[in-house]
C-alpha cells in the first residue's frame, strides 16, 4: 500500500482490521524508508521543507524543517486473548485506530487539512470505547515544517480539548531523535510508543526548546515534552497514548495504545514439563547440556517460556525426554540424564 509519510501505520490499522474480523490470527505490520545512497546529504532550499541547520525541532520556536533518515520498523500484532492464552509476551494494547482522508477539504494536494486529522483522533478513540481526554500523551507527526505543525497543533487541540486543564498531555515526535522516516514514519513513532508504555517513561523530543507561541500551546491541552520523565499510571487506569501520522495527499491514521496488562491470569505450572528430542540418545544429552548452561546464564528466559518454546517451536524427533523442575533447578537436571526417555517418534 502507499499512503506516502502514514503508510506504515495505515498498514498497522488495516491489519488489526483484518484481526478483529478473523481473516487472519497473526498479522505483520511495518514500513521500509532505506536511501541506497548513503552520506549524501540534502540541499536546503529557502521555503522548502528540510531544515537549514540538519535539526527536526517540532513544535518548536526554533523549527525550520524536517531531516530526512533511513529507518525499518516491524510489529507483530495478534488478538490480545490469543496472545495471553499463548504466553506471548505483549508489549503494549492497541485499543483502537481509524483512517480518514482530507479529500476536497484541503487547500491543495500536498497541504494537510484540521478537519479530518481531527475526525481521525475522535474516531480512534471512539473505537476505543474512550474519550481522547483519556491520554495522557500524544506522539505526533511532528515534521517541524511549519504549516504541518500549525494544523496538526490545532487539530489535536479540536480533538483532545475535553482534556482537564491546560498541558496535561504531553506532546512530542520521534522525528526530533531519528527523522522523518516517510513510508517508515508511523511505525517508528508506534514503536517509541510502545517503549514509552513498557518502560513507564515520557521520552523528550531531542533538543528541546520552548513551543513556538503561534501553536498556542499555553491555551491547549499539551505540554512539550522537553525532558525524560517518569509516567506514572493515572488514578483513572492504565497509560494511554495515541499515535498520529499523516500522508501527503491526505490519509491521516490515529492509534490509540495502552499499557500492557500485567502478566498473569492463569498461573503458570510451579514445575513446567521441559520437553527435548533429537535423533539419537548422544545428540539429546549434547542439546540437554547446552540448555543447562542456557538456564544458568543471568539473562535466562524463564522455565515457562522455555518449556513453552520447546514444546510448539521444534518438530518432534526419534528419541525424547523431559525433565519437570522448578526454575534453575531445571539447570541441574538438565545436566545429568533425563528423567525418561523415548526411543520412537510417534505423535
Amino acid at each position: 500500500m502507499q499512503t506516502a509519510c502514514s503508510t506504515s501505520l495505515t498498514a498497522v490499522h488495516l491489519a488489526v482490521q483484518s484481526l478483529l474480523l478473523g481473516e487472519c490470527d497473526t498479522a505483520l505490520a511495518g514500513g521500509v524508508a532505506v536511501d541506497t545512497v548513503h552520506k549524501k546529504g540534502y540541499v536546503h532550499h529557502q521555503g522548502g521543507i528540510f531544515s537549514s541547520d540538519g535539526r527536526c525541532r517540532p513544535f518548536e520556536e526554533r523549527a525550520g524543517g524536517t531531516v530526512p533518515g533511513n529507518g525499518v520498523g516491524v510489529v507483530v500484532l495478534r488478538r490480545l486473548s490469543d496472545a495471553l492464552a499463548d504466553g506471548d509476551p505483549v508489549r503494549a494494547v492497541i485499543r483502537g485506530s481509524a483512517v480518514t482522508n482530507d479529500g476536497a477539504t484541503k487547500v491543495g494536494f500536498t497541504a494537510p487539512g484540521v478537519d479530518q486529522q481531527t475526525a481521525a483522533i475522535v474516531e480512534a478513540w471512539a473505537a476505543a470505547g474512550l474519550d481522547p481526554a483519556d491520554a495522557q500523551y500524544l506522539e505526533a507527526h511532528g515534521t517541524a515544517i511549519a504549516l504541518g505543525d500549525r494544523i496538526e497543533a490545532a487539530a489535536a487541540s479540536a480533538a483532545f480539548k475535553g482534556a482537564l486543564g491546560t498541558g496535561r498531555i504531553g506532546i512530542g515526535s520521534v522525528k526530533s531523535n531519528i527523522g522523518h522516516l516517510d513510508a517508515a514514519a508511523g511505525v517508528a513513532a508506534l514503536i517509541k510508543s510502545v517503549l514509552m508504555l513498557e518502560h513507564a517513561t515520557l521520552v523528550p523530543n531531542a533538543d528541546a526548546g520552548r513551543p513556538h507561541p503561534e501553536l498556542g500551546f499555553e491555551e491547549s491541552p499539551f505540554h512539550l515534552v522537553g525532558r525524560a520523565a517518569s509516567w506514572p499510571e493515572p488514578g483513572s487506569g492504565p497509560r494511554r497514548a495515541g499515535v498520529s501520522s499523516v500522508g501527503i495527499g491526505g490519509t491521516n491514521v490515529h492509534v490509540v495504545l495502552e499499557q500492557a496488562p500485567p502478566r498473569g491470569g492463569a498461573a503458570a505450572p510451579d514445575s513446567p514439563e521441559v520437553l527435548l528430542s533429537a535423533r539419537t540418545r548422544k545428540d539429546l544429552d549434547a542439546l540437554a547440556g547446552r540448555l543447562a548452561g542456557a538456564l544458568r546464564a543471568p539473562d535466562a528466559p524463564s522455565l515457562t517460556d522455555t518449556a513453552y518454546t520447546l514444546r510448539v517451536g521444534r518438530v518432534p524427533m526419534a528419541v525424547r525426554g523431559y525433565v519437570r523442575a522448578v526454575d534453575r533447578a531445571a539447570a541441574e537436571l538438565l545436566a545429568g540424564p533425563p528423567r525418561a526417555w523415548s526411543s520412537r517418534s510417534g505423535r
